[in-house]
């Protein structure tokens, strides 16, 4: 019984953080609240990766649709550092604010070239080092930039188009992880409730432990198997 209640306050814990990480950056960016006067929390570093992951996430998501707008603030007859600026305006967080940063930084007196290279540096993505490529090759060769971006555009949706493909093609494998991790767990609980007398020798000796710890490796390197067949990139 224990197993289990720790196991649901865990997921319950989990669920909690990730629902309100997002409102309390919002509310942080939003108010401009001082560095100095932020409260100073140390997120551990598996969930640290997990919100750096949702959010290059959502801004693969919003590229396509931020480099139309660009294109059209080109063909309207905005610079590109002003059509940078107007992005950072429209385009929601996080993107916008990514794009805001290149704008004040040309606005500081950096360079276009290097605030791009910092773009670049902050979104580990390749949709990030076209778009900042084919910035750089029309502003070197002086070529038509509306045109470039609005392939550029295409080739984006295109892509996640056939990542979505690709994720309803593996939903059954990555639903076999999920259950294949998930069900030694709900059975042991489950035999905790029915007869804790068979379960205890595993929880108390030493030969339990050691099973345990084997079960548990075996149970990891199974998900990271499954998970690695199953995350294809287009």
């Amino acid at each position: 019984m224990a197993i289990l209640v720790g196991l649901l306050a865990g997921v319950s814990a989990a669920g909690a953080v990730l629902a309100l990480a997002g409102p309390v950056a919002s509310l942080i960016a939003r108010h401009r609240i001082p560095a100095a006067s932020r409260p100073r929390l140390r997120l551990p570093r598996w969930l640290a990766a997990l919100f750096a992951a949702r959010r290059v996430e959502r801004i693969r998501a919003q590229l396509p649709e931020a480099i139309v707008g660009l294109a059209t603030s080109v063909r309207a007859g905005l610079s590109l550092p002003q059509a940078i600026q107007m992005a950072g305006k429209q385009v929601p967080d996080p993107l916008g604010r990514e794009f805001r940063a290149v704008a004040d930084a040309t606005a500081l007196g950096a360079t276009l070239e290097g605030a791009l290279d910092s773009f670049e540096a902050r979104i580990p993505l390749p949709e990030a080092r076209l778009l900042v490529a084919g910035l750089k090759l029309a502003r070197t060769t002086g070529g038509s930039l509306g045109p470039l971006l609005d392939r550029l555009a295409e080739a984006l949706r295109e892509r996640e188009r056939l990542r979505g493909h690709v994720k309803v093609l593996t939903a059954q494998g990555r639903l076999s992880g999920w259950v294949v991790g998930s069900m030694p767990v709900v059975l042991l609980g489950v035999m905790a409730l029915v007869d804790p007398a068979f379960v205890h020798p595993l929880l108390t000796t030493h030969v339990g432990w050691a099973m345990l710890g084997a079960a548990v490796v075996l149970e990891g390197l199974g998900i990271f198997m499954i998970r690695a067949i199953v995350r294809v990139e287009p």
